[in-house]
């Protein structure tokens, strides 16, 4: 592939994953798990095929010094808007999955207070069953 395609495809990566993270960051701030799933497959071909474009140019940085400054201007661009949106996005995830943790453990504690134990003596030094029945419990692991 020469550098002028290469540089045509790796632009509209970049263009389609700039529309993705957009449309990513805002199901994060909307809290919509399922416009999330929506863009993860086109996501992560999109993110194989840009690192294999990337090494690309990187090997041959000869040949892309040689090509128009408007278009790897524009290319420089393109990657410093996504480069934005990757690290909101990885901060938003990051906060997500930390809030989801925290949910999860408290559900956890919650059940192993709940839980009735052969009548040694607990944390706070109490021994046998806190509540007077067990709940169920059950986790939307949707994120």
């Amino acid at each position: 592939m020469d550098m002028n395609e290469r540089i045509s495809e790796l632009t509209y990566v970049c263009e389609r994953m700039i529309e993705i993270l957009t449309k990513e960051n805002d199901a994060l701030e909307a809290e919509n798990p399922k416009a999330l799933a929506e863009t993860i497959t086109e996501k992560d071909k999109l993110s194989r095929l840009y690192e294999r474009h990337a090494r690309g140019i990187e090997r041959d940085a000869e040949s892309f010094a040689k090509v128009d400054e408007d278009v790897r201007a524009h290319l420089k661009e393109l990657n410093a808007e996504m480069d934005k949106l990757v690290e909101r996005n990885a901060r938003m995830l990051k906060m997500n999955m930390e809030l989801n943790r925290r949910v999860l453990f408290k559900f956890a504690d919650v059940a192993k207070k709940m839980t009735p134990h052969s009548g040694t003596y607990a944390q706070d030094a109490n021994i046998g069953v806190k509540a007077e029945a067990t709940a169920p419990i059950s986790l939307n692991e949707t994120l």
